[in-house]
C-alpha cells in the first residue's frame, strides 16, 4: 500500500503546496488572443517533448528541430530517429489534451501513452510496445534494482489505485510527486519509462486543474528536470530509500520546480508581455537580418498590435494611395510565406503566424532571454553541449 507522508506544518514544502493551491485557484484573466495562445501552446508542446527526449540523451536542439520543421518536408519525422522520438512525444501530449477531461488515468491510458512514445523507434523503442516488461531490468548508473517483472502488474495496479484515490486538496500535489517517483521505481517498461512518466505527470497535473490545455494555464512540467538531469536522477535516488525524509525531499524538489514554472508562464496571459518581449522583438530581428521587407515588417507589427487585421487595416502602410489588388497581393504573399494565417477557412481576417517559419526560432530566442525555457535554443551556438 502506498502511503502519503505528512510534511511538517512549518516546512518549506508545506509553504510550496499552499502557494501552488493559491495559483490553481487564481483565475487567469488573459489579454493574449486565442490565435496567439494556440501557437504558444504549440511551442510549449515542442519544448516539453524535446526537453523530455533530451533527458534521455537525445541531442537534438530546439533550433535544429524547428528549422527542420520549417522546411515542411513531408518526411521530416523520418529523417532520423531523434526527430521521430520528439514527434512521438508531441503526439502523446496531443492525445492527453484531447482525452484527459473524459478519460480516467488507468492501465489502458498509461499503456497507450507508452505505445505512442516508442512507436516506430529502434534504439529508443521497446520490443513489448504498449505492454509491461516481461523480463527483469537494471537502470544504468543507479543503485536501485527495479522489482521483478512478475510483480510489475500488481505494483502498477496499486499505483493506479493510489493516483485515483480520494484525497484532500493539500495532498493532491504530494500524490502527483510521489506517483512520479513510484512509477520510475517500478520501471514498468523495457524502455521509455522516463518519457512515459513525464507524460503521466503532465496528465495528472491536467486532471487536477494545474494545467488546463485549452486555456493559458499551461506550463512544461518537464522543465523542472530538464535543466539539470543529474539533479533529477539524484533526487529520485534519494526517494528510493522509501523513508519519509527521502520522499519528502523529492516532493519538495519536484513541487518547488512546478511552482517556479507556473509563476513564469503566467506572464504569457499578458498580451503586453507577449507582444513587447516576444513577438515584436522577433519581427524586428527578422527585418534586421534582411528576411522581411519594411512593408512585411510593418504588416506583421500591425497584426500583433491589433491582434487581427483585414486588408483595410494595412492600406495606410504604403507611401501613396494603393489599389486594393496590391494590398490583397501583399497579404497573399505573406500567407504563402506562412507569416499570416486566416482566422477561418476562406476568411479575410488574419493573424500573425510564428509556427514553422523563420519567426519560430526567434520567438524561442526571446523566450529563452525571458527565462521561459528549461533548455537552450541552440547549445552549440552558445558553446554548451550535453
Amino acid at each position: 500500500m502506498i502511503k502519503t507522508p505528512e510534511p511538517n506544518y512549518n516546512s518549506k514544502l508545506t509553504d510550496i503546496i499552499i502557494q501552488l493551491e493559491h495559483l490553481r485557484g487564481r483565475s487567469v484573466s488573459s489579454s493574449t488572443s486565442q490565435q496567439i495562445f494556440v501557437q504558444l501552446k504549440n511551442l510549449f508542446h515542442i519544448i516539453e517533448a524535446l526537453s523530455s527526449a533530451r533527458i534521455e540523451g537525445n541531442h537534438t536542439t530546439l533550433a535544429g528541430f524547428v528549422e527542420k520543421r520549417a522546411r515542411k518536408s513531408e518526411n521530416v519525422q523520418n529523417e532520423d530517429e531523434s526527430m521521430k522520438e520528439i514527434i512521438n512525444l508531441m503526439h502523446a501530449l496531443d492525445f492527453i489534451d484531447e482525452h484527459i477531461a473524459a478519460m480516467p488515468i488507468s492501465r489502458d491510458f498509461i499503456l497507450e501513452l507508452h505505445k505512442i512514445v516508442v512507436s516506430g523507434l529502434t534504439r529508443e523503442g521497446d520490443d513489448h510496445t504498449g505492454g509491461f516488461r516481461t523480463k527483469d531490468v537494471s537502470i544504468a548508473n543507479s543503485k536501485h534494482t527495479p522489482p521483478s517483472h512478475y510483480d510489475v502488474a500488481d505494483l502498477m495496479r496499486e499505483l493506479i489505485e493510489y493516483i485515483g484515490s480520494d484525497t484532500n486538496s493539500r495532498d493532491e500535489l504530494l500524490k502527483i510527486a510521489l506517483a512520479h517517483h513510484r512509477f520510475v521505481w517500478i520501471h514498468p517498461f523495457g524502455n521509455g519509462n522516463g518519457r512515459t512518466v513525464r507524460l503521466l505527470t503532465y496528465a495528472m497535473l491536467c486532471k487536477k486543474g494545474y494545467i488546463e490545455p485549452n486555456t493559458l494555464r499551461l506550463f512544461n512540467p518537464t522543465a523542472v528536470f530538464a535543466g539539470d538531469r543529474y539533479k533529477y536522477y539524484d533526487m529520485l535516488e534519494r526517494a528510493d530509500t522509501g523513508d519519509d525524509t527521502g520522499l519528502l525531499d523529492w516532493s519538495e524538489y519536484f513541487l518547488s520546480g512546478i511552482k517556479d514554472e507556473t509563476e513564469k508562464t503566467l506572464r504569457l496571459a499578458d498580451s503586453n508581455f507577449v507582444n513587447g518581449k516576444l513577438l515584436l522583438p522577433a519581427i524586428s530581428r527578422l527585418n534586421s537580418a534582411g528576411v522581411l521587407t519594411r512593408l512585411e515588417t510593418s504588416t506583421l507589427e500591425r497584426a500583433v498590435r491589433k491582434k487581427t487585421i483585414k486588408a483595410a487595416d494595412i492600406a495606410d502602410l504604403w507611401d501613396k494611395d494603393v489599389v486594393p489588388s496590391a494590398v490583397a497581393n501583399q497579404i497573399k504573399k505573406m500567407r504563402d510565406a506562412g507569416y499570416l494565417a486566416t482566422l477561418k477557412e476562406g476568411g479575410r481576417e488574419y493573424s500573425i503566424n510564428f509556427i514553422d517559419n523563420d519567426l519560430t526560432r526567434l520567438v524561442l530566442d526571446q523566450m529563452e532571454a525571458e527565462e521561459l525555457l528549461p533548455i537552450h535554443v541552440d547549445d552549440l551556438a552558445k558553446g554548451r553541449t550535453e
